[in-house]
């Protein structure tokens, strides 16, 4: 349970299997500690509806909404920059940071020009037409953090964004992100249990979340096996032979009420 803040944009009630409680502020820097990773991070964000308990982001209740809508939210407001970023190695580091937004139908050139901005912004833009193989883990880092935030959402959540750099590099990093927190009002949920990481953010939140947590609540029951693909019906009497008759199926309600079967009649009867 985490203290509730003033003015929450992301808060999560009994969420998950664990019943998590907790709220993250507007502009706010939290780390939390424990045994979060980037399976928590991505249900946190709204982008897993598997995850039981309540969920809300800017107001909006993710927990009541479908699961495309929530995807579109979800990926509107949030940025996951896990441990191992998802670089393409056979782009360079602007096509891989304009990625996202050309994806989303905007034009290459303004793709380009905002991720330029972004590189900017995370002391990357030097290695702009490099590979992915010729980084350093610090610059891969700061790529990777840079595609996470070009699409310009309102929360970061990074699973240890310093894990595996030098002293220097983290407050660097550490430095960078801070400055991008206050100059676009960006919230950031850090999953770490780094010192420097702990002592940079405003919050630390202890999470314990059980190992099975990142398993979806219910999986899929197993399709029927040996059973042969079925021909369509065209004739309502093949269905006493048919192979579809042992598959387990379900009938679902009519929008408007019980499906009826009447039989067709004759003379006035039929036709209608």
């Amino acid at each position: 349970m985490s203290i509730p803040s003033d003015n929450p944009i992301l808060m999560a009630r009994d969420f998950g299997p664990d019943a998590v409680c907790l709220a993250v502020g507007e502009g706010e820097i939290v780390a939390l500690g424990g045994s979060c990773d980037e399976a928590f991070l991505r249900a946190l964000s709204g982008a897993d509806p598997a995850w039981p308990g309540g969920l809300w982001l800017k107001g909006e209740p993710l927990h009541t909404l479908r699961p495309a809508a929530r995807l579109r939210f979800a990926h509107a407001q949030c940025a996951l920059a896990p441990r191992v970023g998802k670089l393409l190695p056979e782009l360079t580091v602007l096509e891989n940071t304009a990625l996202p937004l050309i994806l989303t139908g905007l034009g290459r050139q303004e793709a380009r020009r905002r991720a330029v901005r972004w590189l900017e912004r995370l002391d990357a833009v030097g290695c702009a037409d490099w590979r992915v193989a010729e980084l350093t883990p610090a610059e891969t880092r700061r790529v990777a953090l840079a595609r996470a935030l070009v699409l310009d959402p309102a929360v970061l959540l990074a699973e240890d964004p310093t894990e595996g750099l030098s002293p220097a590099e983290r407050f660097h990093l550490l430095r960078i992100l801070r400055a991008a927190c206050g100059t676009h009002g960006l919230t950031i949920v850090v999953a770490s249990d780094d010192t420097d990481v702990i002592g940079w953010a405003d919050r630390r939140i202890e999470v314990k979340v059980a190992a099975t947590a990142a398993a979806p609540a219910a999986e899929a029951a197993p399709e029927p096996a040996d059973v042969p693909a079925a021909a369509p019906i065209t004739d309502p009497a093949a269905m006493i032979n048919h192979p579809a008759r042992s598959i387990p199926h379900r009938i679902g309600r009519h929008a408007r009420g019980e499906h009826r079967f009447s039989p067709v009649g004759s003379g006035a009867e039929r036709g209608r």
